[in-house]
């Protein structure tokens, strides 16, 4: 069987999520391809409570 190669491209998104942690709360915005990624992004010690997917903006110079 013939090896394919993957082309497609995964789009990157912004994350924003509300960190909890001793010190306070912060809405934090992380640039990643999944919630799970930018979970493993996020800063330790924190409670991470998701609040939104936006889709990252390219900016394109010309």
């Amino acid at each position: 069987m013939a090896d394919k190669q993957h082309t497609q491209t995964h789009p990157k998104f912004t994350w924003r999520f509300l960190a909890l942690s001793a010190l306070g709360r912060n809405i934090i915005h992380i640039n990643a391809t999944t919630e799970h990624e930018a979970r493993e992004l996020s800063p330790a010690g924190c409670v991470m409570v998701f609040a939104g997917r936006l889709p990252v903006q390219e900016v394109r110079y010309g």
